[in-house]
């Protein structure tokens, strides 16, 4: 979870910076920083959730007894 919000964080730091008229004109606009911060947050309460959802799926049902090489796959069909 910390990881996203680095991520996150980072990103956001490195647009604002690359960008200094958008932080200015966001302070002047009070109406596009909300828009901004809603639209944040309503990301993060569906992406964290969605993330940890991932999380407790994949130690559940770990992919390693799904991997099979190609010629597993081509005795299953028949083929080999």
């Amino acid at each position: 979870m910390f990881k996203t919000i680095g991520i996150a964080l980072a990103f956001g730091l490195g647009y604002v910076t690359a960008s200094s008229n958008l932080l200015n004109y966001l302070l002047q606009e009070k109406t596009v920083l909300y828009i901004f911060l809603i639209l944040g947050a309503s990301f993060f309460l569906i992406y964290i959730p969605l993330e940890q959802i991932a999380e407790a799926e994949s130690i559940q049902n770990p992919l390693s007894p799904l991997r099979t090489s190609a010629r597993e796959h081509l005795q299953r069909r028949g083929s080999f």
